[in-house]
């Protein structure tokens, strides 16, 4: 009842935080629904695995998410050249905040990935081939903020920006490596700390991170309905539209995230033998 409580919360600030964007209503929501996403993370693990698993999932996730940023800000690798515009604190030019948004994004991957490859899996097969969904759901959601992030929310900039949309292909590189590692070192232990081992989680709590995932696309299609005629400058100094940026972005979140949602409940909810897919 309490995650889905925080679930709600988080829902509704961020459906108050899109439709109230460039408001002083938007910094109060989305104050709320931090908040309520940080507190249903913590809880979400601990109701999957035992406080040793929470524990090394975080350690896990914080120390490749910062590793990784902090190495690409000091080299390029392996996302490319990009500077921050974060506020707050900061250590070795990654914001706190980034790495925070890593932890949690990973973390709904990751029962994302659970629920589709199901848990009726074989153990050498769930190692190998959840950490690769995960990865790709992930990159998913990256696929879509990023172009918004960078220049609807200039919250960073990249030293070398390309595509359509100003976003380097280094990035999405980035991105899929830094979750590859991130999945694949966690997939190879979490399996002891799991509490019922014997026993698949129940349907509702699984459900929680799809119901999350989907408000993640809403949030980017409620989003372009406040953005008006503000452009954006990308490489070359080319001119476009904010609201090109918004609708491409909302289409990727149809065929990407909504695609994660669709398939996760279908995996959820199945219409044959349930004993195959998690309950």
């Amino acid at each position: 009842m309490a995650g889905w409580c925080l679930v709600a919360v988080w829902f509704a600030a961020t459906v108050t935080a899109a439709l109230s964007a460039g408001t002083p209503i938007q910094n109060v929501a989305e104050a709320v629904y931090g908040a309520a996403l940080a507190a249903f993370v913590v809880l979400h693990t601990l109701t999957l695995y035992r406080p040793a698993g929470a524990i090394t999932y975080f350690a896990v996730a914080v120390t490749v998410a910062f590793g990784f940023e902090a190495c690409s800000v000091a080299t390029g690798f392996p996302f490319g050249s990009y500077v921050h515009h974060f506020e707050g604190p900061r250590a070795l030019g990654v914001p706190f905040t980034v790495v925070f948004g890593w932890v949690v994004l990973a973390w709904l991957a990751w029962v994302l990935a659970r629920v589709i490859v199901g848990e009726d899996r074989g153990h050498r097969a769930f190692v190998i081939v959840t950490p690769v969904i995960a990865t790709f759901i992930l990159g998913g959601y990256d696929l879509v903020i990023d172009p918004i992030a960078a220049y609807a929310r200039g919250l960073y900039s990249y030293g070398s920006p390309s595509g359509a949309l100003g976003v380097p292909l280094s990035n999405y590189f980035g991105w899929l490596f830094t979750g590859w590692v991130m999945f694949q070192v966690f997939s190879l232990v979490e399996r002891r700390w799991r509490r019922e081992p014997t026993a698949t989680p129940p349907r509702a709590t699984l459900l929680m991170p799809a119901v999350i995932w989907f408000g993640l696309a809403l949030q980017v299609n409620l989003e372009m309905l406040r953005v008006g005629d503000a452009t954006a400058t990308l490489q070359g100094g080319r001119v476009i539209p904010l609201s090109d940026i918004y609708s491409t972005c909302c289409a990727m979140s149809w065929f990407t995230m909504g695609l994660v949602v669709a398939i996760s409940v279908a995996r959820l909810y199945p219409g044959g033998d349930p004993t195959t897919t998690p309950r």
